[in-house]
């Protein structure tokens, strides 16, 4: 597991990539996420993170910090160029560098959350959204699998609850493992009242890639039913999907 200060340095890393395209390179569709171009998925991280930071700086009591959130991100002008798309990102993030147990709201939880738990979640989706546009670009990963490793649990525990809770659908439980390079392994599992069951295992960005819906190679099912490995890889395109905010 990485710790609080590696986590805002990963998150600060995906930044600096997506943002960092060429202007050829910001035209290239992104396969992982359809109808979006490079461009769009910076535009993504620029605009969320005006929400995010919206919400790191609210109580988690408060009823309105999420619609407050994404109504300021809805505000900025389409057209944003790449420079302010990172500049909206980095702010978010130079949030996180206080008390890492820091109440706050949290956007995955509807409320009660932490400083250290968006920065494990801003580490988990802009790693994802980096390895979206590295396969968009024919880019090599540079996700090391503790990144990896760090951003599935996150989606276990977290992000995939609460598509669970948006959707109203328990597809049933699943235990993954992800499976290293140099002996880095680990296993996470997302438990439910259900009697489905599934174990699945694969290399580690593989397997955090499918977490997130995405397309993916070399996962096996292991035991239980394929259709709730399935069901799980469909919920995140069911619960919510971003406009391309151009």
């Amino acid at each position: 597991m990485l710790n609080h200060a590696e986590r805002i340095a990963s998150a600060r890393a995906a930044v600096d990539y997506i943002t960092g395209r060429s202007v050829t390179e910001q035209q290239r569709p992104v396969p992982n996420c359809p109808g979006w171009t490079v461009y769009n998925a910076a535009a993504h991280i620029g605009r969320v993170s005006i929400a995010w930071e919206e919400m790191i700086t609210s109580a988690p009591e408060d009823p309105e910090s999420r619609e407050r959130a994404y109504q300021r991100s809805a505000q900025q002008p389409a057209g944003a160029p790449m420079a302010d798309l990172a500049a909206w990102a980095h702010s978010a993030l130079d949030h996180l560098v206080d008390d890492v147990d820091r109440r706050c709201y949290f956007s995955m939880t509807g409320g009660e959350g932490t400083v250290g738990l968006w920065a494990w979640h801003a580490a988990s989706e802009l790693g994802v959204h980096r390895l979206d546009v590295e396969a968009a670009l024919g880019h090599t990963h540079e996700l090391t699998d503790d990144q990896a490793l760090d951003a599935a649990a996150y989606t276990c525990q977290y992000f995939l609850p609460a598509m669970r809770r948006v959707t109203g659908k328990d597809p049933g439980e699943v235990s993954v493992r992800l499976l290293g390079s140099d002996d880095v392994d680990g296993s996470t599992t997302i438990g439910s009242e259900s009697t489905r069951r599934v174990t699945v295992e694969g290399p580690s960005i593989q397997v955090l890639l499918a977490l997130w819906g995405r397309p993916h190679t070399d996962i096996h099912v292991i035991d239980g039913a394929p259709e709730v490995w399935a069901d799980w890889r469909a919920l995140p395109g069911e619960a919510f999907q971003f406009g391309t905010w151009d």
